[in-house]
């Protein structure tokens, strides 16, 4: 069995670019996270704390990212990657990042997977 929290659409401002002149000012960055994890005692007992606590990852990942500055989407991907395995229980995560002026078609961003 395969069971995730998600968190898709989160949208977020950050400095990031590969030029001085793009960190300059914030851009509006799109973030999907999957976070797999056994869900089963959860469902079971009703309980937050058999769970993952999505909100709290939420703006642990939306602090992360407001506070940081990134030349590529894909150190940011790790660093948010990094906040999401610092949960006990999640046993994967995945990691999608794109910046919003390139969310129409074609869509263009990163994807990364990373495991405990």
């Amino acid at each position: 069995m395969v069971d995730r929290i998600f968190i898709d659409n989160l949208r977020l401002k950050c400095r990031v670019g590969t030029t001085d002149e793009e960190r300059s000012a914030s851009q509006e960055i799109l973030v999907n996270i999957s976070l797999t994890v056994e869900l089963g005692r959860a469902g079971t007992s009703d309980n937050l704390d058999d769970t993952i606590d999505y909100m709290d990852t939420t703006e642990r990942i939306s602090q992360f990212v407001a506070g940081g500055e990134f030349k590529l989407l894909e150190s940011l991907a790790e660093g948010i990657a990094a906040i999401a395995l610092k949960n006990a229980g999640v046993e994967r995560v995945t990691v999608q990042v794109r910046k919003a002026r390139y969310s129409n078609e074609p869509s263009i961003g990163i994807e990364i997977e990373r495991r405990r």
